[in-house]
């Protein structure tokens, strides 16, 4: 089964993402500190990118600059070859701490809605098109009810839905099953990649799982530590859908990571 890098690949578009030389730094003079250095990486259209690195690495504050939350302190970053200069609807952030990312006065079916509401879109259709992503996301019951009365993982359910209405080409996600028990993250693994591969959406998804990595992958990137820097790039050559107990157990994903704690360990 083609892989879904491999079909971007074979259409021949120019990448969806584009990073070149890319650094951030803070501070001035002899207390200047280097977090990012030279990032230079493509992204291609509908490609879902795992980044992994130690902690301290420049992740999050990779992802905070493609999200255009914060400029670099030198390179440039197009998306769809436009310059990134600040936030846009079509590049979504999901973060990890979903209980601060959801508005608790505000019913979930709300708290969807509340992407739609600055684009006018009228209460009534707010409603019916935040109960259908609900749906998709196994919440249609739990609507009426606030973020408070949730588990941890409806809500970031919930906060996944609120990014898939604003139909972004672009969802950056930042180690957001990190909090969950396992049985949890595994279901919201496999929801991710389905909805990603069925409305084509570029990813990139933050994380320090290594197997969360591969597993979802179609690529994944390792960045090096003081400073933050591109380690190296690797091809996830596993068929897809994948599957919580073959793929993992399937030789390909046990050589990648094997070489990937490998070189994590080196740096």
């Amino acid at each position: 089964m083609q892989s879904r890098s491999d079909a971007s690949a074979t259409t021949a578009k120019p990448p969806a993402l584009r990073m070149r030389n890319l650094s951030l730094s803070y501070g001035v003079g002899p207390s200047r500190k280097l977090i990012l250095d030279a990032i230079d990486l493509d992204v291609a259209e509908g490609e879902f990118l795992s980044i992994i690195g130690p902690s301290g690495c420049g992740k999050t504050t990779l992802l905070r600059l493609l999200a255009g939350l914060v400029p670099p302190s030198a390179g440039e970053i197009f998306f769809h070859e436009q310059p990134v200069t600040g936030p846009s609807r079509s590049r979504v952030i999901v973060f990890q701490d979903y209980g601060r990312a959801l508005l608790p006065w505000r019913k979930v079916w709300a708290n969807v809605a509340l992407a739609l509401e600055s684009r006018g879109i009228a209460r009534a259709e707010r409603r019916d098109r935040a109960y259908a992503l609900l749906e998709r996301m196994g919440l249609t019951a739990v609507g009426d009810y606030f973020p408070g009365q949730l588990s941890g993982g409806m809500q970031q359910r919930v906060q996944i839905a609120r990014a898939l209405a604003l139909e972004p080409q672009l969802l950056l996600m930042d180690e957001p099953f990190g909090a969950l028990d396992a049985m949890t993250r595994q279901a919201l693994q496999d929801e991710i990649a389905r909805l990603a591969l069925e409305q084509q959406i570029t990813v990139v998804f933050i994380t320090h799982d290594l197997e969360e990595a591969i597993y979802l992958g179609d690529r994944v990137v390792a960045l090096a530590a003081n400073p933050g820097r591109v380690a190296s790039s690797s091809e996830v050559d596993l068929p897809r859908p994948r599957n919580q107990l073959t793929t993992r157990e399937d030789p390909r994903f046990l050589a990648h990571r094997h070489r990937l704690f490998g070189l994590l360990m080196d740096h």
